[in-house]
């Protein structure tokens, strides 16, 4: 039993560094974004003792404050880990609309994207990014502190992803957020909805399934179960419980399963216990909960024909009876579609990403946000609004570049309202006019809340919404005729959203019973009252004023439902006789950190601002990073190349020393990539040696002679890319074109043909794709169309030979759901000194066949389907999510024969799986039968196939 044990844990020691070889950079789950900022965007810096604030200029009021705020919260964060971090930059991006944030090595940094979302928790949007992301720069820092640039970076970002799954650092960073603060997603009751519904509906899953998640059901993701699992942890093992952890994995970074013995050691169970025994005990407390909520089973209007997740959100009412949603399912992308009263649906238009689910609907009219790109810089990005027209079925794009969100239109569709986002990170009221998308009237927002949700009553002359500061959420009523402004209800510890007016009345979503209900606000008693009683929660609000009827979303183990009641026969209950049954899994936490609210005292220091010049931060060395190229290291050139990557990715920069193992020579190399400007400029230089081969006559006989030199290879490439995107359709194009100039020397056996010098061959491709959006069941897009066009020729020198290659690949859905057809026409036409070049892609098995020396053009069909969801857990080695097959018919310069048959066809079959418990990358394993279509011919062969993606 030793002996196994011993070549187990080789075995998993030995896959575990081939992982880290794979790729270090994303090494983490979290894979960061390397876009640009336009050139147009002037940065400056604020620099305290522990920070490098790098940030537009229009943010010098939010980059103040920030300066602030983390120069005075960064011991409390790094408290539990006793660890005082050393300085970092933490860099401001305004450009987009994406709420998010991120911290990294190689380079090192953090980013704050500052766009609030339009739903998260009660508090500052940037204040809970600073306790959160604070958190993974002393989580950094504790563990791989003493790996530091300029050598060692991206070994510490290695160390740190192998070492902890993204369960661990998540879930520790959203107690930490949670306890230093009187917000945080923790004290949500939405956040655990999942986690909570599946418990009490009986499907407690593993702990592989929980965390590495599942494309059959609905898990409850790994930020959800980290959060549980280490604050268990905390709670049981007191405070300083991670940095003991922390301490053990760093003493032997790589041992195999480090996390899971640290936390045994610690707890006396292993991670695989802990899921269970924290499962067990939120199952004691989410049941004693629900006894005592005494909750109401709501009817659903959708009525569900498959046992698949699936989410008929914000239900509203049409004109006819009939109800709208927006539908999201594991299945199918998104679409919004109208339900009958028999339940039958019908799908009206598919859409695009959105940051956060929502539409409106009035008077034949359907407004909502949708995100767009830019069409280089991917550091900026558009919220524009679309309308659909139900009459004439058509959709219409109002606003372009805009950065507008949660559009809502009036009762009669004669005007809209939504949300606008300034430069300066501060939000307004704007209406639009519903034919032009042209802003008619802007509100101001004098206080600088945060906006959310604006809603219209059916008069059209009031708005409600939510304002959130750090103070917490209210609600806020608007009159249109003055402009004037109504803070309705004082700040509450609420996640208030949804609102939407209710006759006189206004009905919005929060959680004052300790699970998500709805609400309704009476405005001439000033008092809040429960309506809805959900077992598991209910969201999204919607009224319909000849009716009386109240739509909502009711959450169930398959998702959420679209339910309706008459309002005025539900029965009311104060807020005042709610008792608050919400399990506070964090108290203990804030207890130990013994802070209170972090935020309750910041200083307000005037910091000294100057420019951040881009010419003086060109380069950051990070990281010495292996090369070796190939399988065999033997044969294979070896060496190292030391990396920089400047804070804001406009310049990439190596320099390197390689070993050719076959020639024993060294070779040396270097390049940079400069991406600030429209063109992307990629130069790329290496001094090496070459060994080739020629045919010579020594009198009548004729041998082969080995020609020796160096050379010196310079390859220039400019690239022109361009990204869109409409509803669920993504487009790119781009033109790249490349040449080289290659100088030769130290030349031994030379002949009279040989070259000293290669004059700029020329090189130019064209692609153009179209792909539409992908359900997560998908394995390719149900409709695409890609095309690339090459073409290589020699312009410079008197080298004859030119190559023109097409390649194209198109998806068509195939006859079930989910199910692809695939389809490559490949064609290239050479002369020359390319004539016997191969540019495109051969037919499945060439390695296996004969080389056809004047390939003209293949054609390469495949037709891919799963077959099964099986989330099969081979013990602490495999989790198998998918198990999938397709066939495939391979036809190789068919034009050019009497009879059209292809050259090989066959089968393939493959699992998708995480291998020892690593978040990623995803991993497929399986392989291919292959058939040739000629004689002689050895039937079948078979190829196994091991790959990996992230």
């Amino acid at each position: 039993m030793n002996i196994i044990n011993t070549y187990k844990a080789l075995f998993i020691s030995i896959f575990t560094i081939a992982i880290l070889s794979i790729n270090s950079l994303t090494a983490l789950c979290q894979l960061f974004d390397s876009g640009q900022n336009p050139p147009s965007v002037k940065f400056k810096q604020i620099n305290t003792p522990h920070f490098q604030i790098i940030y537009p200029t229009s943010l010098e009021h939010e980059a103040q404050r920030m300066a602030n705020t983390l120069e005075d919260i960064i011991l409390q964060v790094g408290a539990g880990l006793d660890v005082n971090p050393r300085k970092i930059s933490i860099i401001l991006q305004n450009q987009g609309t994406e709420s998010n944030g991120f911290v990294q090595l190689a380079p090192r940094r953090s980013e704050f994207y500052t766009t609030p979302p339009q739903s998260f928790d009660y508090q500052d949007w940037l204040n809970s990014l600073a306790a959160h992301e604070l958190r993974h720069v002393v989580q950094f820092e504790k563990l791989t502190g003493k790996l530091k640039a300029p050598f060692f970076e991206e070994l510490a970002l290695a160390v740190f992803g192998i070492t902890l799954p993204p369960w661990f650092y998540e879930g520790d960073a959203v107690g930490t957020e949670t306890a230093l603060t009187n917000a945080g997603r923790g004290r949500l009751p939405e956040w655990d909805l999942i986690f909570r519904t599946n418990t009490l509906s009986g499907k407690k899953y593993s702990y592989s399934k929980d965390y590495l998640g599942s494309v059959k059901d609905r898990t409850p993701g790994y930020y959800q179960l980290g959060y549980f699992m280490t604050t268990k942890l905390k709670r049981d093992e007191g405070r300083m419980a991670i940095d003991s952890i922390f301490e053990r994995l760093k003493s032997n970074p790589f041992r195999p399963y480090n996390l899971s013995r640290a936390v045994k050691k610690i707890s006396g169970m292993n991670t695989k216990n802990l899921h269970d025994s924290t499962v067990h005990e939120l199952e004691k407390l989410w049941k004693n909960q629900s006894s005592q909520i005494q909750s109401v089973q709501y009817k659903s209007i959708n009525k569900r024909q498959k046992n698949i997740p699936q989410d008929y959100l914000l239900p509203q009412h049409l004109s006819d009876g009939k109800i709208l949603v927006l539908k999201q399912s594991s299945d199918r992308s998104p679409a919004l579609l109208q339900i009958d009263k028999n339940g039958k649906e019908k799908r009206l238009v598919k859409i695009g990403f959105q940051e956060q689910p929502n539409f409106n609907y009035a008077n034949g009219k359907i407004v909502w946000d949708e995100f767009r790109y830019d069409k280089r810089f991917q550091k900026r990005s558009f919220s524009v609004i679309n309308i659909y027209d139900l009459k004439t079925k058509s959709v219409k794009q109002l606003t372009h570049q805009s950065r507008l969100f949660s559009p809502a239109l009036s009762a009669d569709a004669s005007f809209i309202i939504a949300v606008k986002l300034s430069a300066d990170n501060r939000m307004t009221l704007v209406e639009l006019n519903p034919e032009t998308g042209e802003s008619t009237k802007e509100y101001p927002n004098a206080d600088f809340n945060i906006i959310q949700n604006p809603s219209i009553n059916f008069n059209g002359d009031k708005i409600i919404f939510n304002s959130v500061s750090k103070n917490g959420n209210t609600l806020v009523e608007l009159d249109r005729s003055t402009g004037i402004s109504y803070q309705l209800i004082p700040f509450q510890q609420q996640l208030i959203s949804n609102a939407k007016y209710a006759g006189d009345d206004i009905i919005f979503r929060a959680h004052y019973n300790g699970i998500d209900n709805i609400y309704k606000f009476n405005h001439f008693t000033k008092k809040i009252t429960q309506i809805s009683n959900a077992q598991f929660g209910a969201f999204n609000p919607s009224y319909h004023q000849f009716s009386d009827r109240l739509y909502f979303n009711n959450y169930q183990l398959l998702g959420h439902d679209a339910s309706s009641v008459k309002l005025n026969e539900q029965k009311e209950k104060s807020i005042e006789n709610i008792e608050n049954t919400f399990i506070d899994y964090a108290k203990p936490l804030s207890r130990q950190e013994n802070t209170g609210n972090v935020f309750d005292s910041i200083p307000n220091r005037q910091y000294e601002s100057k420019p951040f010049h881009e010419i003086n931060n060109l380069f950051y060395f990070h990281s010495l990073e292996p090369i070796a190229d190939g399988a065999n290291l033997y044969d294979d050139n070896i060496g190292f190349k030391f990396i920089s990557n400047n804070k804001l990715n406009t310049m990439d920069f190596y320099a390197g020393y390689q070993y050719d193992n076959n020639l024993k020579k060294s070779e040396y190399l270097t390049g940079f990539t400069y991406k600030k400007f429209y063109p992307i400029l990629d130069v790329r230089y290496i001094n090496r040696a070459r060994l080739a081969y020629s045919r010579r006559l020594r009198g009548q006989d004729t041998v082969v002679v080995p020609v020796n030199w160096r050379e010196n290879f310079t390859e220039l490439e400019v690239s022109v890319p361009f990204l869109f995107n409409r509803l669920n359709d993504t487009y790119s194009m781009g033109f790249n074109t490349s040449s080289s100039y290659t100088y030769r020397y130290n030349i031994l056996n030379r002949s009279s043909s040989f070259r000293s010098e290669l004059l700029f061959p020329m090189k130019y491709q064209v692609y153009l794709n179209h792909n539409v959006r992908r359900s997560a069941r998908d394995l390719a897009p149900q409709w695409g169309q890609n095309l690339t066009f090459t073409y290589q020729h020699f312009p410079f020198s008197n080298i004859n030979g030119d190559l023109f290659s097409f390649r194209s690949l198109f998806y068509l859905p195939g006859f079930f759901t989910n199910h692809s057809i695939q389809a490559r026409f490949n064609y290239q036409l050479g002369s020359g000194a390319y004539d016997l070049t191969t540019d495109i892609p051969r037919v499945t098995g060439y390695s296996h066949l004969t080389t056809n020396k004047y390939l003209t053009n293949t054609l390469l069909l495949n037709y891919r389907f799963p077959i099964a969801y099986p989330d099969w857990e081979l013990g602490p080695l495999a989790y198998i999510k998918r198990i999938r097959g397709g066939f495939f018919t391979d036809f190789e310069n068919f034009a050019k024969r009497e009879t059209v048959e292809p050259r090989t066809f066959g089968a393939e079959l493959y699992a998708d799986m995480n291998l020892l418990r690593f978040y990623l990358p995803n991993f497929a394993l399986g392989g291919k039968v292959i058939f040739v279509n000629e004689k002689p011919a050895k039937n079948p062969i078979f190829e196994m196939s091991f790959t990996y993606s992230y």
